[in-house]
């Protein structure tokens, strides 16, 4: 058998909430509750307008799936891909170099309270999910071969899933193999201008994995080598690829490693925003002529290396966009989602200050990446005074963690005008015990008592500090 397809159905079908360390379960929790919170606020987005435009319906020889914030079932696969719009919308969701974990949560989200499921089964997929992806990032390095993320979100989601549904070793070895030959995106999803499929196509690969692992549970069979094999992902676009062993079988977990975010930007310009609320608090009002930025080599190719990020038209460009946000800090101090409207992105007074930043790699900082996440800037005011600023491990960083009240903060904004404040305390009780609830209990508590209007923008704080 393909050892690798092999390690990830042993994990997923051996590991046990009990043998879970304490950490990590900590982690988990951490993480399913951010991810809450970031659905909550989304609620209107126009990615889960469109998913509900086309959701089909659970009839009786479908699987049925709960949508976050809202008490109807839907089919499973429609459910999970509203689900993962939600999550992924506000670009607010946790992160590991190369993608978001908490994006294979929409499925485990979905289907778990209609399969009567406990929140440590919950935790348990959970784990499942972020180790096979966190992993696969590792060893694989799809996102620098030009590949997507969907690809180890996929995988993840097949295969917690699959242990939600019980569907023991072999099954759950077929809805890998099916889900890892059948869901390769390309990274033209998050190159030029940014389209709204940025916030979506994580989405389509959970519904995705949803669809094999159902095909699977039928008795469908997959490849036996879809990662070592002839033609597999070794093959085709990583070369040789070997995951660092499981918890299960004497190795660490790497769940911890999931980077929360404090700013709603991509991740690799959350240092970038200190290191502008530490420019802007020096200039003390004079105008800055210059700003040199150093940094890792994702960070520039994401957010530095295009025409596009100088000038962005879409929200989904703006949120990735180094100058953008660069710009918006310096003017106001900090950012938040009202710096993602079109009234604000397509600003032209932020032009000229955008036009006066570079953006290059800096090789020891990208040596370090990503153990340490590091970013320098190089300043100059119009008077000719230089500034010069270095962020470390930006809060959020695991070696640098955003405290359970900070988190709180967080979710309680992302929240209000949504959920009535008890509904708040009442939700945040329930998720910081997620293990000791059912599903369906979770789901339950994040009812939002009437629905926004389709594409309504959330109401979430002006201020964006957690």
């Amino acid at each position: 058998m393909d050892e690798v397809l092999r390690q990830i159905a042993d994990f997923a079908t051996d590991v046990r909430f009990e043998d879970i360390p304490g950490p990590v379960i900590q982690a988990a929790r951490e993480r399913m509750l951010d991810a809450a919170g970031c659905a909550i606020g989304a609620l209107g987005c126009e990615t889960a307008r469109i998913g509900h435009a086309v959701a089909s319906h659970a009839d009786a020889h479908q699987q049925s799936g709960r949508v976050i914030g809202a008490p109807q079932s839907l089919s499973a696969a429609s459910a999970t891909f509203i689900n993962g719009c939600l999550i992924r919308d506000l670009d607010f969701n946790d992160t590991y170099p190369g993608g978001h974990p908490s994006d294979s949560l929409a499925a485990p989200l979905a289907v778990g309270p209609q399969l009567g499921s406990s929140g440590a089964d919950l935790v348990t997929a959970a784990v499942i999910a972020y180790e096979i992806f966190i992993r696969i990032q590792m060893a694989g390095q799809l996102r620098e071969k030009g590949w997507d993320n969907g690809f180890g979100i996929g995988v993840g989601t097949s295969a917690a899933l699959a242990r939600l549904m019980g569907l023991g070793r072999e099954r759950t070895t077929h809805a890998i193999a099916l889900t890892a030959t059948s869901n390769v995106p390309m990274r033209a999803t998050r190159a030029g201008t940014l389209s709204m499929w940025k916030g979506a196509a994580t989405a389509f690969a959970t519904q995705s994995a949803v669809l094999c692992t159902q095909l699977a549970a039928a008795g469908m069979t997959g490849p036996q080598a879809p990662f070592t094999g002839r033609h597999g992902l070794a093959d085709l676009i990583t070369g040789t690829i070997e995951l660092r062993p499981f918890g299960t079988a004497g190795g660490d977990y790497v769940m911890p490693l999931a980077k929360i975010k404090y700013w709603p930007v991509v991740y690799n310009m959350q240092a970038l925003v200190w290191c502008a609320i530490e420019l802007r608090e020096k200039l003390q009002g004079r105008e800055v002529a210059s700003v040199g930025v150093r940094t890792y080599w994702s960070a520039w190719h994401e957010s530095g290396s295009e025409p596009a990020k100088w000038d962005p038209r879409t929200r989904e460009t703006a949120d990735h966009s180094l100058p953008y946000i660069l710009a918006w800090t310096l003017r106001h101090g900090s950012i938040g989602p009202e710096a993602f409207v079109p009234e604000a992105y397509l600003d032209e007074s932020l032009r000229p200050v955008m036009n006066r930043v570079t953006v290059a790699v800096d090789d020891e900082i990208e040596r370090d990446f990503p153990a340490v996440v590091r970013m320098r800037m190089c300043a100059t005011d119009v008077e000719g005074n230089p500034y010069d600023i270095e962020v470390v491990n930006p809060l959020g960083h695991e070696a640098n963690p955003v405290s359970s009240a900070e988190l709180g903060m967080k979710f309680r904004r992302l929240c209000t005008g949504r959920l009535p404040a008890g509904a708040i305390d009442t939700a945040l009780e329930t998720w910081w015990s997620v293990e000791k609830h059912t599903a369906k209990e979770l789901m339950d508590c994040l009812v939002v008592p009437q629905a926004p209007a389709a594409g309504v923008q959330p109401p979430v704080s002006q201020q964006a500090r957690i």
